[in-house]
């Protein structure tokens, strides 16, 4: 013999109704067979806001949905996208996203926008795949420093490594199709799934190899790290510039002025002339 409250609970969990002197009737419906027509799926709007992966990416699309100017800034992100500006270059590289039509003003606004939007990306921090030199994949946390100049790697195993741009010699890509090595061009049009993209950032004394399995993403990837390591650099000989000062400076004659004493023993001095002119005698 149940108490009332619980004699009361089974009822309502039995689907029949509670019918022992309650109030009205209550009912829970435990069955799922009205929710499968409602199961439907919708796409996504908008990109998830804690997603610190590399893809999807706009690249540099002035209308893109997922630019950051639609996704929303903060004033500090505001002013280090308008301080980003394109480094001093005799041929500037092409966005993947080029149309046929586009003049050089649309093709330097691209890569503009790509480049704001990619330093913005990288100075928030980003997961990426790295190859390491026992071919090995692992996940690694870049981050750019504020100064927006030195890369830094977390691997996850409590160190931090901080990479200067200015030290980089250079910048290339390569293709892996399964187990061969292609040079970037070289690769066939149909490539099978096994093709990963590698980006190798090398440096004087290591390379760091970033693997990507969309071209477009390691095209991207491959300028804007270009752009950066070019306006580092650019930033380091400025700041050399003005610090340098010339090895043999000019030779300036000395114009001094002269002292009391030098003035009064100048005055005291006969003139020549006149000491040694026989029309003094």
């Amino acid at each position: 013999m149940f108490s009332p409250r619980v004699d009361w609970m089974l009822g309502c969990c039995s689907c029949n109704g509670y019918e022992h002197g309650g109030q009205g009737e209550f009912q829970v419906q435990l069955s799922a067979d009205r929710l499968t027509s409602a199961a439907k799926k919708h796409p996504l709007t908008k990109g998830d806001s804690f997603d610190i992966t590399f893809t999807p990416r706009s690249f540099g699309e002035p209308g893109s949905p997922q630019a950051h100017c639609s996704r929303g800034m903060t004033p500090r992100q505001r002013d280090l996208r308008n301080q980003l500006e394109l480094p001093q270059l005799a041929t500037y590289p092409q966005p993947p996203n080029v149309a046929e039509g586009d003049t050089e003003e649309d093709k330097r606004a691209k890569l503009l926008a790509m480049f704001q939007e990619f330093a913005l990306d990288m100075h928030t921090g980003m997961y990426l795949t790295q190859l390491t030199s026992s071919r090995d994949y692992s996940d690694i946390h870049c981050q750019l420093m504020e100064d927006m100049t030195t890369l830094k790697l977390d691997q996850s195993n409590g160190r931090i490594i901080e990479f200067p741009l200015t030290n980089v010699s250079k910048v290339y890509r390569i293709v892996k199709n399964d187990d061969r090595w292609l040079a970037a061009g070289t690769a066939a049009t149909g490539a099978s799934s096994n093709t990963e993209q590698i980006v190798v950032v090398e440096f004087m004394r290591r390379k760091l190899a970033f693997v990507f399995k969309e071209l477009q993403v390691s095209q991207r990837f491959l300028i804007c790290m270009e752009l950066l390591i070019r306006r580092a650099q650019q930033k380091q000989a400025k700041k050399a510039m003005r610090s340098l000062t010339p090895t043999f400076p000019p030779q300036v004659q000395s114009r001094q002025c002269p002292t009391p004493r030098q003035v009064h023993d100048a005055s005291g001095r006969p003139c020549p002339a006149t000491a040694s002119s026989p029309l003094g005698r």
